[in-house]
């Protein structure tokens, strides 16, 4: 669109019609499910791993070593108060989640690279929210708060504690940090839109963006350990009530008078908190990383790419069924203006995850069963270790506990990395951007606009 002119949408184009950025797949035909498209990215995200299987691994090892590093520090400033202790333990997620953007970035195009770095510091809040899905899906944040409360308290006892002597996260102190985190938010935020502090790619604008995504991260994730603690205590809270008590003797009741709808009822709610953890584990998690990826990529692209292509890409496609006619022009105008948004607070978290859930991507849904399978590395690890090392005494496998986890945690994320670089970066292309990954060549041969 050199001329500006924006493209007639209502008549339908010819059947040779190509689409207008040369970036931009169409949905292969007879493949209403997706399959052959799923297997074209699988083949695209092994492409991709091949070719830079190294600097991946690299910066998974800096991030494992870093989040180490920083519990240490977190430690002992905990050992020097309570408030820097906890805005030190707030950077130990932090330190994975920026490990986790350089490398979706790092696998980019060099030509690809339309923004800086800024741009996604300025969208930390809407990048957080999903990502603290995904690493307390791994357990990962209560584990830390219990490592920080151990190493205090190891440190000024010299001996070792019960878990139940863990510092009150959801205390008044707590709270007070995490409304003046939401204070220093909120100022930075006016200041960085303030023409006064320099250029946008300036080195004064650059350290108020570090500063208001650092707030960013301080009240998030403290406010995340809050609601984790609350809501832990709301089950105790709910035996402790004479209602619940009558509940439970109504049912032993009904289990004695009616034994046969007493055990459906059983299994009812034993198969409740199943299938609610099948569902964070299968769909909420993997869509969760998925949106990380869309929110870092559409940063770059979202410029480039007017709302009005958007829509026209989509209208041309062969999905514009399952899309455009389901949802509509105005909502993907929305959603593609706020992927580019790092003023609001969420706004590139909402543009970000109504792309996904509004894509009518059909491999998204092979991306949640190949995530979830990537996240039982773990077990391969372990499986291969028996295998080779055969029996061994318990003594010898506590001690290679913390390596093998450390191998399995590396191979996760690198496998996870470029599986989801590549399904992001086609999702972007379904809406009219153009390809960032490195493996290009290889990428575009598996999965090419035909």
């Amino acid at each position: 669109m050199a001329d500006g002119t924006t493209p007639q949408v209502d008549s339908p184009p010819g059947p040779r019609a190509a689409p207008e950025r040369s970036g931009t797949p169409a949905a292969p035909r007879n493949d209403p499910f997706g399959l052959r498209e799923s297997a074209e990215l699988v083949r695209g995200a092994t492409a991709l791993l091949t070719q830079r299987w190294l600097p991946l691994l690299a910066l998974a090892a800096v991030g494992l070593l870093a989040h180490e590093l920083l519990r240490r520090l977190a430690v002992a400033a905990g050992l020097i108060g309570s408030v820097p202790g906890f805005l030190a333990l707030a950077l130990v997620p932090l330190a994975s989640l920026a490990v986790l953007v350089g490398m979706l970035l790092v696998v980019r195009a060099r030509e690809a690279r339309r923004s800086g770095l800024w741009g996604v510091v300025g969208a930390a809040g809407s990048v957080l929210v999903p990502f603290l899905v995904v690493y307390e899906s791994r357990g990962d944040l209560r584990a830390d708060l219990i490592d920080y409360a151990r190493g205090t308290l190891y440190a000024q006892l010299g001996a070792e504690t019960v878990i139940s002597a863990l510092p009150q996260i959801a205390s008044w102190l707590v709270l007070g940090i995490v409304a003046g985190a939401l204070v220093v938010r909120a100022v930075g935020g006016r200041l960085v839109d303030d023409d006064r502090w320099g250029t946008r790619e300036g080195r004064r604008r650059g350290v108020l963006h570090v500063i208001v995504g650092y707030a960013e991260a301080v009240w998030m994730t403290l406010g995340a350990w809050v609601l984790a603690g609350v809501l832990s205590g709301v089950g105790v809270w709910w035996s402790s009530r004479a209602v619940t008590q009558e509940i439970s003797a109504w049912w032993a009741g009904v289990r004695e008078g009616l034994p046969s709808l007493g055990a459906f009822g059983d299994w009812v709610v034993g198969a409740v908190p199943v299938v609610s953890d099948a569902v964070v584990t299968g769909l909420v998690v993997p869509i969760s990383m998925l949106t990380i990826a869309v929110i870092v990529y559409g940063l770059q692209v979202a410029d480039t790419v007017s709302a009005d292509e958007v829509v026209a890409t989509v209208r041309r496609s062969r999905w514009t069924a399952a899309l455009s006619n389901r949802v509509g022009d105005a909502p993907l105008r929305v959603a593609w203006a706020r992927l580019s948004d790092t003023t609001g607070r969420f706004g590139a978290l909402g543009g970000g995850l109504a792309l996904v859930l509004r894509s009518a991507f059909a491999p998204v849904l092979v991306y949640c069963v190949l995530f979830t399978l990537v996240a039982q590395a773990d077990v391969v690890v372990w499986w291969l270790a028996r295998v080779v090392l055969g029996w061994r005494p318990e003594l010898v496998w506590d001690a290679l506990a913390m390596p093998l986890d450390g191998i399995a945690q590396l191979l996760t994320l690198v496998l996870t990395v470029a599986l989801t670089a590549v399904f992001a970066d086609r999702l972007l292309m379904r809406f009219g951007a153009s390809g960032q990954l490195r493996a290009r060549r290889g990428i575009r041969t598996a999965g090419a606009a035909r």
